[in-house]
């Protein structure tokens, strides 16, 4: 006599999801469910290169249907998790409704504005697909703008990026734009040529790397400024308004690009 199969479903496609499918579908016992809102599974690390140009989504992202092509007892849906009846078992997607006799949430995280509606509003995000081609294409209508724009105050604005984060992410992507800066953007925008805008990498800790090692923290430190990074550390950024990022210790920049 056949077991009845235990039907687990996993909420979210990222590396805990994917990893967990992967090795439940090694077991005869299971039916597995992975539930996204997107049909594929990317890498969040290199992000920042589709958010830049350097790549095209298609190098970070890979179907899940693929991924688990000859897994008979895999099964993907795709659709937005909305409610989880706890008694019945069963899970209201924006696609439908399942049941589960076990339920695992791999939802990683979003971006943390801190409570700050402005910043929320008005900053650039950089954690999805969707928000490195938002980004892609606003930085690339700002170029085009700032090569139209005759007053050098606005044209500054458009043209000064402020990453808050110090972080992996935040340092990959500081140095993207300093690599811009220096080899595409002064090639392609002649008009742009001795225009002022900076670019500056924040942080609310006293360095850059802060989970890393000293070493690391001083070469991605060096390096930067070698890039022509402004570095400013222990600076908590507290809102975004009026094309001005202000800080905790009454400091601003003047800048559209958050």
């Amino acid at each position: 006599m056949k077991t009845q199969k235990k039907k687990i479903v996993i909420i979210g496609g990222g590396f805990a999801g994917v990893n967990l499918a992967k090795k439940l579908t090694k077991s005869d016992h299971f039916e597995i469910i992975l539930v996204d809102k997107n049909n594929y599974n990317f890498f969040p690390p290199l992000i920042y290169q589709v958010a830049t140009g350097y790549l095209e989504t298609s190098s970070i992202c890979y179907p899940f249907r693929m991924l688990f092509r000859n897994k008979k007892n895999f099964r993907f849906i795709l659709g937005e998790l909305k409610e989880v009846i706890i008694k019945e078992k069963k899970l209201i997607l924006s696609t439908g409704s399942i049941h589960y006799d076990w339920l695992v949430f791999s939802t990683g995280c979003v971006t943390n504005y801190f409570g700050i509606e402005s910043i929320k509003h008005h900053a650039i995000p950089m954690k999805t697909v969707s928000d490195a081609l938002s980004m892609r294409n606003t930085l690339l209508e700002r170029l085009e703008e700032a090569s139209r724009e005759t007053n050098m105050e606005i044209r500054g604005k458009l043209l000064t990026v402020v990453v808050a984060g110090g972080g992996p992410s935040g340092v990959e992507i500081s140095g993207m734009f300093a690599e811009m800066k220096q080899k595409i953007i002064a090639k392609d925008y002649p008009e742009l040529k001795g225009s002022s805008g900076e670019i500056y990498l924040v942080d609310g800790l006293n360095s850059v790397l802060s989970p890393m090692s000293e070493n690391s923290q001083q070469y991605a430190y060096d390096k930067l400024v070698e890039m022509g990074v402004k570095i400013r550390l222990n600076s908590m950024v507290t809102d975004f308004k009026n094309d001005v990022v202000h800080f905790a210790n009454g400091d601003k920049i003047e800048t559209k690009n958050l």
